[in-house]
Order: structure tokens, then C-alpha cells, then sequence
């Protein structure tokens, strides 16, 4: 005999058991999603280094002189030189590195001039007077 509470326990069970199996059915769905985009991204990773050798063979400057001599004659254009592609002055400078306020070295450690002053989980802090 079926009471109305053990009605409302089936129901709440299946109801229950049909929310698990989305949730499980939508995490695959998304699962299988990841892996489609993780293999585009490879195939593209992939067709970016090709692009890559095939402009470095394109724009190598031993080929570009050999077309150049190769067809003098036809076109009006003269070997490149290192001027053509920039100057040193072009060149942007390198970006300063940041340098801390206080550098501690080891001889400041050794001299008791600088004071470490970070806390690990392991060992207690200066203030703690240890």
C-alpha cells in the first residue's frame, strides 16, 4: 500500500535520477566540445608553423638575390641591401627592468643589514622574537 509520502519520494527520486542524467549527458556534451577545440586549435598551431618555414624560405635573402640576378633583365629592381630592411637606429630600445627599492644581497643578510622580513607557514615570523 502506497502511502502519498512514498509517492512523493518516488517522484522526487526520478526527478532526481532525470536532473543527474542531464547534467551528466550536458558535461559529456561539453567534454567532447573541448576536445573538438582543443584539436582545431592544434591543427591551426600546426598550420601556423608551416606558414611560418614557408615565409622563412620565401623571404631568405640568398633566394631573393638569386631571383633578383635571374631576372634582371625582365624587371627593373636591384639586390636588396641591409639598408633596405632597416638600421640599427630602427631597432627600438630594450625595455628597462624594473629594480626592487631595496636589493638584499647576501652580504647584507650576513651583515644583519637586512632584515627578512616574510613569513612562512613553517617558520615564525621576526616579530615573534625567535
Amino acid at each position: 500500500m502506497l502511502r502519498p509520502v512514498d509517492l512523493v519520494m518516488i517522484g522526487l527520486l526520478l526527478g532526481g535520477a532525470a536532473f543527474t542524467f542531464k547534467v551528466k549527458q550536458d558535461s559529456e556534451t561539453a567534454i567532447d566540445r573541448v576536445g573538438e577545440l582543443e584539436r582545431a586549435i592544434e591543427a591551426e598551431k600546426d598550420a601556423i608553423d608551416v606558414l611560418k618555414a614557408d615565409w622563412s624560405l620565401l623571404t631568405d635573402p640568398k633566394r631573393i638575390a638569386r631571383l633578383v640576378e635571374q631576372y634582371a633583365d625582365q624587371l627593373p629592381i636591384s639586390p636588396p641591401s641591409p639598408e633596405s630592411i632597416g638600421t640599427i637606429a630602427d631597432i627600438p630600445p630594450r625595455p628597462a627592468i624594473p629594480q626592487s627599492p631595496r636589493t638584499k644581497t647576501i652580504a647584507d643578510l650576513i651583515e644583519g643589514q637586512f632584515v627578512d622580513t616574510a613569513t612562512t607557514g613553517s617558520v615564525d615570523g621576526p616579530e615573534d622574537g625567535q
